[in-house]
Order: C-alpha cells, then structure tokens, then sequence
C-alpha cells in the first residue's frame, strides 16, 4: 500500500485538495483539520517534500516571521539577551527576504484558546508565515499556536507539544562549571535557581546536570544544598541569599551552581550585604554569558551563542515550514567557558 495524500485524505474522509492545502500551510485549513492530517501522516510515515522550483509556486502573500517574546513590554529594556537573538533573526529575515514583526506578550497570562481567530489582541496575523517562540509559555497556548502555523521555541523546550526548539547544550554547559569548581578543589557545591511564572523546564535540566556531574566526581548530594528546587518552594531571590548565607557559613559550602548568570549577579548583590564576599568566602557561577551589570565582576560562566541561535531558529523555521510534517527535532548548541573572576581554588576536603 503506498502512503500519499490521497491515502491520507481517504482515511479522513477529506479531498486530496485539503490534504495538500494542509501541508502548505494555507491560511483558511481549519487548526484542528490540519493537526489530524499532520498525526495520520506522521503514523503513517508520510512526509511532505516542499517543490524543489520554489520560485514558480504561487506565493500565499504571507511574508512576516511572528517572534512573540515571553516578557510584558515594560522588561523589554532588561532582556538582553532577547536583543543579541533578534539581531541574529533580523539579519537571516532579511537574506531571506522575509519580514519580521516582533510582539512582547506577559506569557504568565496570555492564553490562546483553541479556536482562537485572533492571535493577539489588536494584531493582525493574516500576513504570519511563521512563528518564533522566546522564553517560555504556557503549554496548551503553545499547542494551540502550533495548530494555526509552524513554530518553533528558542531556550525553552516543552514535555508535552511536539514543536521543533533550539537550546543551548545545558547539560554539557552545567558539567563544564561543576568539572571547573571540582578541579578548583571545591567538594561542598550547593545549587540554586530562581522560580518563573511559566514553568521553565530548562531549569530543571541544569539541576539535572548538577546532580549527575555529582554523582560523575563520587561527590555525595545534600539535598539541603539544592535551594528553592523543591516543587513547594518559592523563595525570593533576598530569601535565597540568607539560606545561600547560611549553608556556606555552616554546611561547609565553598561553592555554588546558579542557573543562570542573572541569577547569579543578585545573588552576589545580595551576599555582599550579607557579609559574604565572592570569591573569598565562596565561588560563584552562572549560565548564559550575558554582560556584567556596572560594577560587578566577570561572571565564571558559559556563554551561549545567542546570534548563532537567532540566525539558526529561522533556517529551522524554515525546514518546518518546508516539510510541515517532518519528526520534531530538538538543536543543542555548544556553549564556550568563560574563566571569570568569581572562583578561586581552595584546598580539598576528603
């Protein structure tokens, strides 16, 4: 039996019009039409090949990549690295002549229904070839925004919706700050990380790599030293520097893991007025390699490529675009040390 769209369309009782108009993303296919024929020809094993004559197909009109940044509009100014990203989409956008349109949603509360005709309030997407996701968002409205057009996450992956996404290599990035800090002679690390109001699974791959590289050194993990990581806990990021405080003073802790540099340059902030000098009294590191706030020293940290991810979100837009129904694919990108000044060695304890 040979599986095509008309096997497709007869399965679903649709004509092989729809089914074709599916896999071009045509505007008027109905969301919940175009998810079923997307399910039956990946269990089939169908996959859609885009005309290989791209310039004589009949354009749709459609030209604009929709980036909807997971931040209310009054952060846009404290993101930078959603800046250092959309500099990377502008310049591919335009190699590739299309057009990008660039929204900053509160994705704490915005919720797309289903059968939603309007993306976002007061917008216009009737010009959406495509959509890039920033920071995290709420699961379902990341399913549902799936259904309309092709997407793809950058910096944050989803348990339970199948869109295409691009990470930094977290695991190998974690392992590269705890391998630093064990070769420093650090024994005690503790790990910390902050709580967001969308669930932000990238979190939890960083302590995931912490725990592991533990295990890897024959180092013993202290729960007490995993701080504001139990699914209860909710701790303000001042909360979190008098426990961070408290555990280096009396757990024997000499370093700590942050999940992130933003993290952690509050985290020194706060520790300075706690009495807690960085490196002194502890080593400190973080994860993304964002620029030093004024006044603070360079982070110990990984820097992520984050113009490299910008320029590849769009060519991996682009292939989802092209083969509509192609298995998800999840990039890791490698991410370079930076040495920093916030470790120093110290004598190792047995």
């Amino acid at each position: 039996m040979k599986v095509n769209q008309q096997l497709i369309a007869d399965r679903l009782k649709l004509s092989r019009t729809t089914v074709s108009r599916c896999f071009t993303n045509h505007p008027k296919i109905n969301p919940e039409t175009r998810a079923a024929v997307f399910q039956l020809a990946a269990e089939l094993g169908y996959e859609y090949r885009a005309p290989r004559n791209v310039a004589a197909r009949k354009p749709d009109g459609r030209n604009t990549i929709a980036v909807l940044i997971g931040v209310p509009e009054s952060r846009r100014d404290a993101v930078n690295t959603a800046k250092i990203i959309l500099k990377g989409i502008f310049e591919k956008a335009a190699a590739m002549g299309l057009n990008v349109a660039v929204h900053y949603v509160d994705a704490g509360q915005y919720r797309l229904a289903p059968r939603a005709r309007r993306i976002l309030p007061g917008v216009s997407s009737s010009d959406w070839k495509g959509v890039v996701l920033l920071y995290p968002f709420e699961e379902q409205t990341v399913g549902n925004l799936s259904a309309k057009f092709p997407v793809i996450s950058v910096l944050d992956d989803y348990d339970t919706v199948d869109v295409d996404c691009i990470n930094p290599d977290e695991i190998r990035g974690i392992t590269r700050m705890v391998q630093r800090l064990y070769d420093l002679g650090h024994r005690r690390i503790g790990f910390m990380s902050w709580k967001y109001t969308v669930h932000a699974p990238w979190v939890e791959r960083r302590f995931g790599s912490y725990v592991e590289n533990l295990y890897r050194l024959g180092l013993e993990f202290d729960p007490r030293l995993a701080v504001n990581m139990r699914r209860e806990e909710n701790m303000e990021p001042a909360e979190m520097a008098v426990e961070v405080a408290r555990l280096t003073r009396e757990a024997g802790v000499t370093a700590w893991v942050c999940a992130a540099d933003h993290q952690a340059y509050q985290l020194m902030r706060d520790l300075a007025k706690l009495g807690i000098r960085v490196p002194k009294d502890c080593s400190v590191t973080g994860f993304d390699g964002i620029k030093p706030p004024r006044g603070m020293p360079q982070l110990t940290t990984v820097r992520t490529p984050f113009h490299d991810i910008g320029v590849s979100c769009l060519v991996s837009l682009q292939r989802r675009m092209d083969h509509p129904s192609a298995s998800r694919r999840h990039i890791l990108v490698d991410c370079r040390e930076v040495p920093g000044k916030t470790t120093r060695a110290v004598k190792a304890r047995v």
